[in-house]
């Protein structure tokens, strides 16, 4: 598999504004995701105001609300940017080291998928257990396994986590649950750059260090995208 400028695992909010940025600005993005037809979809659809500029602006369309069509419409744009982005499905279970330095993950599938730097985005999928009425499953979304793998293996490497709950209201057509998952201590990470202190060339963004809305999450891989390009130079 290539070896990406930066790798970043997980395809929701935080991770594709990242990616679409970054491959805006001709740096070669790997986007690796559990589910294609997971990218960047809502459980609710989003409402203004968004970022100025952002995926999650150009997605959204008042006319069509399904959520449906705002994943795929921000799936298109993500494929859009290819070669520089590459958008592909394999669930990461570990991370690849160099001594002190993170240069890549293992996958499930097999290949191991590698870059320079690399980006956890992976929300509420870390040591996730979500409840539905007297039913709980190790998922991090309604019928989106966790990261089980993935959590272990940062745990074994000394990463600390604090607890967290989602909680998602009914709607018309899907039941409400909670989701309690790991975020990262925030001792672990740099609010200023983003960047997972324990590793060299790691970073975290989204529901996996901060809590917020639709718009918070992609300010935020904004944000990590503009840091990237700074020392990528």
């Amino acid at each position: 598999m290539e070896n990406y400028q930066v790798l970043i695992v997980g395809a929701g909010f935080a991770g594709s504004e990242a990616a679409h940025r970054l491959a805006q600005r001709g740096v070669r993005v790997g986007l690796l995701t559990q589910s294609l037809d997971a990218v960047m979809m809502p459980f609710l659809l989003p409402h203004p105001p968004f970022p100025k500029g952002s995926l999650l602006e150009a997605a959204h369309d008042p006319i069509d609300p399904r959520v449906w069509s705002f994943h795929a419409r921000a799936k298109a744009r993500l494929e859009a940017h290819a070669p520089h982005l590459h958008l592909f499905q394999a669930t990461a279970t570990g991370l690849l080291l160099e001594g002190e330095r993170v240069v890549g993950v293992r996958t499930w599938e097999g290949p191991e998928a590698r870059g320079e730097r690399v980006v956890l985005a992976v929300g509420s999928f870390l040591g996730a257990r979500l409840r539905l009425g007297e039913v709980e499953e190790e998922a991090g979304r309604l019928s989106e396994v966790s990261y089980p793998d993935l959590h272990e293996d940062l745990l074994r490497l000394g990463f600390r986590f604090v607890e967290r709950e989602g909680v998602v209201p009914d709607t018309p057509t899907t039941p409400g649950y909670r989701v309690r998952y790991q975020a990262f201590h925030p001792e672990e990470w740099e609010e200023a750059t983003l960047r997972l202190k324990r590793l060299q060339n790691l970073y975290a963004v989204g529901l996996c260090v901060l809590d917020g809305d639709y718009a918070r999450m992609s300010e935020e891989g904004l944000r990590l995208a503009e840091h990237l390009l700074r020392e990528l130079g």
